[in-house]
């Protein structure tokens, strides 16, 4: 069983060698679509690929942001895989609780799409503190993945799905036709969004320009032009120090599995080879 990790970026050099080197301990190869980054994320990419042959630096083009791009690297990538190796969609800026390689092997082979239980990280007015401290004195700030601790667990979306020979992925869909079956159980993902006030401005700054360019995926940002307005009080949070981290209320996520009809039907079609 291998794993593909498909990774379309921008503008994300303060966390992309943190998320890559822990990436490759679980992707077998992982394809990099940078998406014009000014940064030096691009700089940062290729220069961890001569250490880590894993990482593959595919293509530098900057495009209007579109959730169907993420098909490109697919596309030139899918010959080397075989049926039952997984595809995942790796963002730049996240951190499994659950291993990944561990945690795929134990899904039938009658399941082939699995959902992340997507624990979102925010920035608070702790964080805040503790980052104008390390200004004022001169420290290193310690990687995302150590200092960040306030989240939520209030969404879920599609990571992996499994490879078959017949996959088809339209020039103009985010996922492939007719993945298949979810597997009723989540894995757990941390998403490192929001670590400092200037990432947090450059992140602010980068989806505006998409949502001008007709991205809809950040809609939900158009309002926002400030850093400061993305600032949360720790008190409406989870915090991952207590001793009841990480736990998954489903309440507070969309819907996991199919309604039972239309589970049916993909069981049907997909065990007796139409959908192959």
């Amino acid at each position: 069983m291998k794993i593909f990790g498909t990774c379309l970026l921008k503008n994300e050099a303060d966390i992309v060698e943190e998320t890559l080197s822990y990436a490759v301990t679980w992707c077998d190869h992982i394809i990099i679509d940078d998406n014009g980054s000014e940064d030096g994320t691009w700089e940062i990419v290729r220069e961890m690929a001569k250490t880590y042959p894993q990482i593959i630096p595919w293509r530098s083009k900057a495009q209007a942001y579109s959730e169907a791009l993420r098909g490109d690297p697919f596309r030139a990538y899918r010959h080397l895989s075989s049926k039952g190796d997984w595809w995942a969609k790796l963002d730049s800026d996240e951190r499994y609780i659950d291993e990944p390689r561990t945690f795929l092997s134990k899904v039938p082979r009658w399941h082939h799409v699995v959902v992340a239980a997507q624990c979102q990280y925010q920035f608070t007015e702790a964080d805040l503190r503790a980052w104008e401290d390390w200004q004022r004195t001169g420290q290193k700030p310690p990687p995302a993945h150590e200092r960040l601790h306030f989240y939520r667990c209030d969404w879920a979306e599609i990571r992996f799905f499994r490879h078959r020979p017949r996959l088809v992925w339209p020039e103009s869909a985010s996922w492939p036709v007719h993945m298949g079956l979810i597997h009723p159980r989540r894995i757990r993902n941390r998403h490192l969004q929001y670590r400092s006030p200037q990432q947090m401005q450059l992140r602010l700054d980068t989806r505006q320009q998409a949502i001008r360019q007709g991205a809809l995926t950040f809609d939900h940002q158009r309002d926002l032009h400030s850093w400061q307005q993305m600032i949360v009080e720790s008190s409406t949070c989870e915090d991952d120090r207590s001793p009841n981290a990480w736990h998954i209320n489903e309440s507070n996520l969309p819907p996991l599995l199919e309604k039972p009809l239309h589970r049916a039907v993909k069981l049907f079609m997909h065990g007796t080879g139409v959908w192959a």
